[in-house]
């Protein structure tokens, strides 16, 4: 291997989203192919106890979302104190303000180090003369989790493009294995011998499609009536209750099992014989759509962000156009009546996984960019 190098990740999320999973994980990767990672954000904050967790160093005395004059002053002296100290050759920004403090940071620091923007937040960048300066003058190179951020960047900021690499994510190939389906959450479901499954695996929110996800129940029941639908994720700003009572409406609710947050999702997905992603929105990383696929699903998604870069229509699942029941409810009964091609489906997702989605393969990717630049 190459040099061993010395990698600051800098994560302030509130709560661990994906862009916080993206950056934990990428952390643990690389310190898996031999780099010293460190770490750095909000004190407290779920990325730095997870980091923590996972046997990472962490740095815990940066206010990273704090952006008033001051708490930037503070941030900027406490980084530049910390890459001095840990000999810093990489630093890696994953969010707007921890950039921002990043930048200001390399300005006084004895020796140049390489600054990475990693973005995976759903927003573009916004177009303006500060932005496109500091994105193209003090950041030296911008990493996106999926085709239509780099697309922003090169075209709404004039960023030229050789400057933006794009680098999806990656799943635990070995956590999410194939596995025979779990006897003990089937008979708790009361999902009856022979009925196919079709599952939607993430929080309860409007951007996740639910209410799509239900009306094409109604299609697909009409063709494939002993076909059983799970909806697993905890409340968010939509309730399961709210979902139940929409199934009752249609006169489906029979057909309906709802779950809350599980503590080991993969005993639901294994349950799946579609495993669906009905986004409208979000999806820049499509973290559960990579979970599917590692455990063998065929995938049915939406044509939102990344989703299409992971599930290839007609390769290893379907793609439907967002907001529209009927379409997908077709690509559901398409995988319904055909199981070789689900078989062949979940095959190949496996095999993609194993070829370019495994976390070594997100971490090689990232690190030949930190190598580029140190070249």
């Amino acid at each position: 291997m190459r040099k061993r190098l010395n990698i600051l990740q800098l994560i302030n999320v509130r709560w661990y989203n994906a862009c916080a999973h993206y950056a934990v994980s990428l952390s643990c990767a690389l310190k898996k192919r031999g780099h010293r990672v460190m770490v750095a954000g909000d004190p407290h904050s779920p990325p730095i106890l997870k980091a923590k967790e996972l046997g990472i160093s962490t740095y815990g005395d940066l206010f990273l979302s704090h952006t008033s004059p001051w708490m930037i002053a503070y941030n900027v002296k406490r980084m530049v104190d910390l890459v001095e100290k840990e000999g810093i050759d990489i630093i890696n920004a994953h969010r707007g303000e921890s950039h921002l403090v990043a930048a200001l940071a390399t300005k006084f620091l004895k020796r140049k180090i390489p600054l990475i923007r990693t973005r995976g937040d759903v927003r573009t960048p916004k177009a303006n003369l500060f932005n496109r300066y500091f994105n193209d003058k003090l950041t030296h190179k911008i990493i996106t989790t999926c085709g239509v951020l780099k697309r922003s960047y090169v075209k709404n900021l004039t960023i030229p493009e050789e400057k933006v690499v794009n680098i999806g994510g990656g799943v635990d190939h070995d956590f999410y294995s194939p596995r025979e389906g779990d006897r003990i959450w089937r008979e708790k479901l009361s999902i009856p011998k022979g009925s196919l499954v079709v599952g939607i695996l993430g929080r309860l929110s409007p951007v996740k499609g639910h209410k799509y996800f239900i009306q094409s129940a109604e299609y697909v029941l009409k063709q494939m009536p002993h076909t059983i639908f799970i909806i697993c994720g905890e409340d968010a700003q939509v309730r399961a209750d709210d979902l139940k009572e929409t199934a009752q409406r249609m006169n489906i609710k029979e057909k309906f099992r709802f779950v809350g947050k599980v503590r080991d999702p993969r005993e639901i997905i294994s349950l799946f014989d579609i495993g669906v992603v009905s986004s409208v929105g979000s999806e820049t990383i499509c973290r559960v759509a990579l979970e599917y696929m590692s455990m063998g699903k065929p995938t049915v998604g939406t044509s939102v962000n990344a989703i299409p870069e992971v599930v290839r229509h007609g390769v290893n699942g379907l793609v439907v156009e967002p907001e529209n029941a009927e379409k997908l409810a077709f690509a559901l009964i398409e995988l319904l009546q055909d199981e070789p091609k689900r078989k062949r489906f979940g095959e190949k997702s496996r095999s993609m996984v194993l070829e370019k989605f495994t976390l070594n393969v997100f971490a090689q990717k990232t690190e030949e960019v930190y190598f580029s630049l140190l070249n």
